[in-house]
């Protein structure tokens, strides 16, 4: 697609080409008054019967939260990955606070043309140093990146044909903390392991590979961090959704022993 200047966008302009971008599945302010996901909603917010499969999310307070429990001293020269970033929407924010660099890499090209619009058009936060690729995961040892003090692995594990390499190829390029946050199998197994799972690969929300593996209880995960060599790991969050009836959990992995200590209360008194 061709976008007029953004200079020379209007508001209309602007909420054209964000429909015809739809569905989106995160919420981005570009102006003051405009966001992608209120075109929408109000609220920024919708279910995925209401948003052709989608769901619609306004996780940036959240988020930025988070990064402020990380590092309170703030982020200034860090260096922050997202893997299957969708429309960018993490990169952006954590650029908010001031990282040298975001990058963000989606297998979907319908994502990536998203977060690259929304580079291109926001105006409320810097928009440099961040970087889009349209790319596979199991790619991307081949282009020699240097490691990133955060790296976020959300939404993709339990849409991988091996998860484990994966994650092992996140894990490689984390030099201080990794975000994992992942559906796993609803039906609450005891026995450590993973349950085969197998998905459409035409809906937006899903894998690109078929095949795929769901987690059977967080144990599981926290046993392959531990030998990925994380020493630090907290559950933030470990909860059902209601949508889709599957068990969702975040956990956070630190390579330095102690490092999530200041995170621990933070997460204990939510």
């Amino acid at each position: 697609m061709n976008y007029p200047e953004a200079n020379a966008a209007s508001e209309d302009q602007l909420i054209e080409r964000i429909r015809a971008l739809a569905p989106w599945h995160h919420d981005i302010a570009l102006t003051a008054n405009l966001s992608t996901g209120k075109v929408f909603s109000e609220t920024g917010r919708l279910l995925p019967p209401e948003n052709q499969g989608v769901s619609l999310i306004s996780p940036r307070e959240k988020f930025l939260r988070r990064l402020g429990e990380l590092y309170p001293e703030g982020m200034s020269g860090r260096r922050f990955l997202d893997c299957a970033c969708n429309a960018g929407g993490y990169c952006f924010w954590a650029r908010e606070l001031d990282v040298s660099l975001a990058v963000g890499f989606d297998v979907r090209a319908h994502w990536i043309e998203q977060a690259r619009f929304v580079a291109r058009y926001r105006q409320v936060a810097p928009v440099d140093r961040i970087e889009f690729y349209e790319l596979d995961l199991y790619d991307v040892p081949q282009l020699g990146w240097s490691p990133f003090d955060l790296v976020y692995f959300s939404g993709i594990f339990y849409h991988l044909p091996d998860p484990i390499t994966g994650l092992k190829i996140a894990a490689a390029l984390t030099s201080d903390v990794l975000v994992l946050n992942t559906a796993m199998d609803h039906t609450g197994k005891q026995d450590m392991g993973l349950t085969l799972s197998f998905e459409g690969t035409e809906p937006l929300m899903s894998g690109v590979h078929e095949l795929a593996w769901l987690p059977n209880n967080p144990e599981t995960l926290y046993a392959v961090l531990r030998w990925l060599g994380f020493r630090d790991i907290v559950l933030a969050a470990d909860q059902t959704n209601p949508t889709s009836r599957r068990r969702r959990v975040e956990l956070y992995a630190a390579r330095q022993p102690g490092r999530l200590q200041s995170m621990v209360a933070h997460v204990e008194g939510t």
